[in-house]
């Protein structure tokens, strides 16, 4: 069989002949190689250079053609013929990190007491009557006794282990004993017993799984205190940007295997990290609460998600069972429970569900609200404590920086924010980490399309104004693009440039939100001005400046004390529903009664997308502080 040798690491796998370089790639334990597109062929992030060695491109375009002249080829679309040896790309991903803070952005009124906090299991200490020739009943029976003296005829379960180690337990103390237990709908579960008077209440893990980042807390289930927080990209990033292309990526058991072991180790690696950190043994988490959306949910449990995006759209389950940690694969004490959040559909899942868990919209009955959580997928809801209508639209990982030319993650040398000078001459930036920038990050990019509109650079319709005459605006080989900053002053000696391509891809993208937005107020029948609060989720959202994505026309045009962050709300809703089973009890009914709209299939949508794909709108008469502000060239 041919061999692959991959540098710079220097790594060599032995492979049939026919396979692909990117599977190769896999089965070499490198962890460089990008699939944005799912193994597609459609995004070109996966270009190796062939060193030696001849390969066998699936397709011969003139992009084929074209990359072959210097070497490249795209490693999801060329087979390994004979002996190979590659050289993998740099990318800014080698010394990634997640920045920002992950801490409560909400009020205080949604958070559960921490007098008065009710986990999903609790201990509970009780005198279990010594066995006796009169007393004769099993060790079992009496302690069932016990718990559910005060309860009522309720079922108890539990699990061998326990069984093997009760008769013990309950003679070493005269039947005094302390039980861990589990309360749900299906009765009491007993998780674990120990002789005597035990303070066995531990902690707890709040998960979110995103699609680009997974944050994970570590709570006191004692009184609710967050001992660690860790925030990382998810690792199933390599064979996929967004969600479609992870389902695509899925189609075969054997990838399906491999995205669940990524988000697995992605898991178990920060929560390792936590407890080191924080000097807890990993048997002392005993519940975890997962806020994810329904493919999240899909791949982590190892469910195939292709009916997720196949007519009539039905996955395999929204609401999870409560499993156990080592069903899923937690590197955590083996019988730790773990539930999810519920999910409504397809395309809005419990990352949803438990983000509304951080609004008023499960308690006021007076007002309307909209919540709108921005990232990979733009899910949006709008309605009260009465009514709940959502939606989702692909708005794709443009504000991810995938896609854009040298666009990048929220990471250190990110440009986050900046400035045009009025001749467009001049360009004032800011720097995450400071120092030299490597490429602009989402917030920047929603800064720069306003900068680029409010100065006169480019028109409503995102073209290049060829009659500015400023140096930074520049011919490219194929297109024309706008100079952030020269190559004397980057990281890697490369200008910096924004493209019309770049701008049309931001473009889409900030049309599938707004439209959406627009269109589910209109299936019930309500204006923009209805809206009490816009509720601003998600851990992109928190760095949007309303200002810049109001001008852009992601947002609409509303006073701009209508607009709430309330940051990562999926995981604070995680934290809340860990702590609070009234919480719990909301999200189960939250999910039942809302009304899910199927953006596909409305024939307005389009419409409303394409109206929208303008800066700010082609409907002006939507945004009047827009319109002045171009007519004054005020940035404020």
């Amino acid at each position: 069989m041919p061999t692959v040798t991959f540098l710079p690491a220097n790594t060599t796998v032995e492979v049939p002949a026919g396979t692909l370089i990117s599977e190769a790639a896999i089965r070499a334990g490198i962890e460089d190689l990008h699939l944005p597109c799912g193994g597609k062929g459609t995004c070109g992030q996966c270009l190796v250079q062939v060193v030696q060695g001849d390969a066998d491109p699936l397709g011969h375009t003139r992009l084929d053609e074209a990359l072959a002249g210097g070497g490249l080829v795209m490693a999801c679309q060329t087979k390994v013929r004979d002996d190979l040896t590659v050289r993998m790309r740099q990318t800014h991903d080698a010394a990634m990190r997640v920045v920002g803070d992950t801490h409560f952005l909400v009020s205080q009124d949604f958070l559960p007491d921490r007098d008065n906090l009710s986990p999903m299991f609790g201990t509970e200490t009780v005198t279990v009557t010594p066995p006796s020739i009169e007393e004769h009943y099993s060790d079992w029976q009496r302690l069932v006794r016990e718990l559910t003296r005060e309860r009522g005829d309720v079922p108890v379960r539990t699990h061998l282990s326990v069984l093997r180690k009760l008769a013990d337990a309950v003679r070493a103390r005269d039947g005094l004993v302390t039980v861990l237990l589990q309360e749900d709908d299906g009765g009491l579960k007993i998780l674990d017993v120990q002789a005597g008077h035990m303070p066995m209440l531990g902690v707890g893990l709040a998960i979110d799984i995103g699609t680009t980042t997974i944050a994970v807390q570590l709570v006191s289930l004692h009184d609710g205190r967050v001992l660690a927080i860790r925030t990382a990209y998810n690792a199933q990033m390599r064979r996929g940007a967004d969600i479609i292309s992870r389902i695509d990526y899925a189609r075969t058991p054997e990838r399906l295997a491999e995205l669940r072991d990524l988000v697995l180790e992605t898991l178990n690696e920060m929560v390792a990290d936590m407890l080191s950190h924080a000097g807890v043994p990993s048997d002392g988490v005993h519940t975890v609460f997962i806020a994810a959306n329904t493919t999240m949910v899909h791949l982590l449990l190892g469910l195939p998600p292709r009916h997720i995006r196949e007519t009539p759209y039905v996955p395999t389950v929204n609401t999870v069972p409560t499993l156990t940690a080592a069903d899923i694969g937690l590197t955590i004490n083996p019988q730790a429970i773990v539930a999810c959040a519920p999910g409504v559909g397809s395309y809005v899942g419990g990352d949803i569900t438990a983000g509304l868990l951080c609004t008023e919209m499960l308690t006021n009955h007076d007002d309307v609200f909209l919540f709108l959580d921005i990232g990979t997928n733009g899910e949006i809801v709008v309605g009260n404590a009465d009514w709940l209508v959502t939606c989702a639209c692909s708005a794709g990982p443009a504000f991810e920086g995938s896609g854009i030319k040298c666009g990048m993650r929220a990471t250190e040398g990110a440009i986050e924010y900046l400035e045009i000078s009025e001749d467009a001459q001049a360009v004032r930036y800011d720097v995450i980490g400071e120092g030299k920038p490597a490429g602009i990050c989402g917030s920047g990019l929603i800064c720069l399309l306003g900068e680029l509109l409010l100065r006169g650079v480019v028109d409503q319709s995102g073209r290049f104004n060829t009659d500015l005459h400023s140096d930074r605006l520049v011919q490219l080989e194929s297109t024309r693009g706008f100079v952030l900053e020269w190559g004397a002053h980057t990281q890697d000696g490369t200008d910096l440039v924004i493209t019309e391509a770049d701008i049309e891809n931001l473009m889409r993208t900030k049309a599938a939100i707004y439209a959406a937005c627009a269109l589910i107020l209109a299936n019930v029948g309500l204006e923009w001005s209805s809206i009490a609060r816009v509720y601003i989720a998600g851990g992109f959202g928190r760095y949007i400046q309303v200002e810049d994505a109001v001008l852009i026309g992601l947002l609409p045009d509303l006073p701009y004390a209508t607009f709430t962050y309330i940051g990562n709300s999926a995981l604070t809703g995680a934290y809340i529903a860990l702590l609070s089973s009234e919480r719990r009890r909301d999200l189960a009914a939250l999910a039942a009664r809302m009304t899910y709209i199927d953006l596909s299939s409305d024939p307005r949508y389009m419409d409303s997308y394409l109206g929208a794909l303008f800066l700010p709108h082609t409907d002006m008469a939507q945004f009047p502080s827009v319109e002045a502000r171009m007519r004054s060239g005020s940035r404020r």
